[in-house]
């Protein structure tokens, strides 16, 4: 099977639910353990030859109160290999998208309205547009949007040999199960991101039914789960 790097992802932020998250799929395994990041204050991603201080640290910056761009710039700056490097993401005040010269191609990014999208060794530039313009367009929550996003990616050509995992990552006030979902390996790994989402929102409604079904009186806090980072 494949194991090479390329990816395309988007990095977005919701200022009227106060919501950050992020998606990305590539044609490698896995890459929900290494591309995203989200806090309270950021969504960043990290991909091409990947570096996953430079996600952690952005979104660790932003949350003391630094932009997401001067954490970028500060990040890539005192990195020996940024040319290599592909970052963006958002903040509650700034942007940013770097696309290193040495990146394989095609590569290259988009920002748009409090979100930034990019991508490398992609089958080309449509690719990148159409996961911004399905961002724009899609109605829903924050899952919602990210997972149709990678949607209009991948049927606009995707990652150049096809892809093998996703993932989303969403930071919302009030968290969900299906804010941190992941497929880390499939042939088609979108399209089961796209069944996961469906069914990890179902499974709030059982595990309430379950739970009135096996107590009856219960103290509501118990079902609040909470979402790992």
């Amino acid at each position: 099977m494949r194991h090479i790097p390329g990816t395309f992802s988007i990095a977005a932020y919701d200022p009227e639910t106060s919501t950050f998250g992020a998606a990305v799929t590539t044609g490698t395994v896995s890459v929900g353990a290494t591309c995203p990041y989200v806090s309270s204050e950021a969504a960043a991603v990290t991909q091409s030859y990947t570096k996953t201080e430079h996600g952690r640290e952005a979104v660790s910056r932003a949350d003391a109160g630094e932009r997401i761009d001067d954490a970028f710039e500060s990040l890539l700056d005192a990195d020996e290999h940024a040319a290599y490097r592909q970052v963006h993401g958002v903040g509650t005040d700034s942007s940013f998208a770097f696309t290193g010269d040495e990146c394989v191609e095609w590569a290259g990014h988009r920002t748009g309205e409090h979100y930034t999208v990019a991508g490398n060794m992609l089958a080309g530039k449509a690719v990148v547009d159409a996961t911004a313009e399905a961002y724009e367009s899609t109605t829903g929550d924050m899952a919602e949007r990210l997972v149709s996003a990678l949607e209009a990616g991948e049927d606009a050509g995707g990652d150049d040999r096809g892809e093998m995992s996703a993932a989303i990552l969403v930071h919302a006030p009030t968290p969900e199960m299906y804010h941190n979902l992941r497929v880390d390996l499939s042939e088609t790994p979108v399209s089961d991101l796209r069944d996961l989402l469906t069914e990890a929102r179902r499974a709030k409604d059982r595990i309430r039914a379950e739970t009135d079904d096996l107590f009856g009186d219960y103290p509501e806090e118990i079902l609040d789960f909470g979402v790992k980072y």
